[in-house]
């Protein structure tokens, strides 16, 4: 449920700031494909990925991980 909500969570960021997949795939040195299954929720990112996402939007690691935690206390 975590990477489901994961995905949600920076994919909704990487819209807000109107960047393509691809090119945020390329902005955060992130396989495309790979990048795509984090977003659908099919693989659990790394804390190093995670910070690799996060410099590529630009935002603070701790504020995605706030995102996902608020998204999950909101489901239970």
């Amino acid at each position: 449920m975590a990477a489901a909500v994961f995905g949600e969570v920076i994919r909704a960021e990487r819209v807000k700031q109107a960047i393509a997949q691809d090119q945020f795939a390329l902005l955060a040195n992130v396989d495309r494909s790979y990048f795509g299954k984090l977003e659908r929720g099919e693989r659990q990112p790394s804390l190093a990925l995670i910070l690799r996402i996060a410099g590529g939007l630009g935002i603070p690691a701790s504020d995605i991980i706030a995102l996902v935690e608020e998204r999950l206390a909101a489901q239970n």
